[in-house]
């Protein structure tokens, strides 16, 4: 995909990678980054790039935000959480919290935008893993298994 003149949503924008993805948009010529989390007070704003308030793991506002943003062509799925714990030793919350932001999250902003990107002529959906998607690491395995759960979808 071309992402020049491309009208990116880019999720966990508010640190880090997220940060760095808006950045590197830009730099590439998109024509607009909307930068969402759920806090946007570190993001700021400019000609490029929009902040945009949204808890992933909140159907209601994946939905009233999807109503605003109709321009979007390239969804790039970067918010995450990362517990960490073995099996046997992380507590059910911590499995419950990675799936729902890694994957329900994830997967919910995707059937959101699916239609509008389709209806801008089509574009992308990227979701950031980790290699733990792949290859567990010990320590990890609510975050292992939700990474692995999102690569299979």
């Amino acid at each position: 995909m071309n992402i020049k003149g491309s009208v990116a949503l880019v999720t966990g924008a508010n640190r880090g990678v997220g940060r760095e993805l808006v950045s590197a948009l830009v730099e590439a010529g998109a024509a607009k980054v909307y930068a969402a989390a759920r806090d946007v007070s570190g993001i700021v704003g400019s000609t490029h790039v929009v902040p945009v308030a949204l808890d992933i793991t909140d159907a209601a506002q994946i939905a009233a935000v999807r109503a605003k943003l109709t321009d979007v062509t390239l969804l790039i799925n970067n918010a995450g959480v990362l517990d960490f714990g073995s099996a046997l030793e992380a507590p059910i919350a911590a499995f419950e919290r990675n799936m729902a932001v890694n994957v329900y999250g994830s997967l919910n902003v995707t059937r959101a935008f699916a239609p509008v990107i389709a209806g801008n002529g089509g574009g992308g959906v990227v979701n950031l893993l980790s290699v733990v998607a792949l290859a567990s690491m010990p320590g990890l395995a609510a975050y292992n298994a939700s990474k692995a759960a999102l690569h299979s979808l």
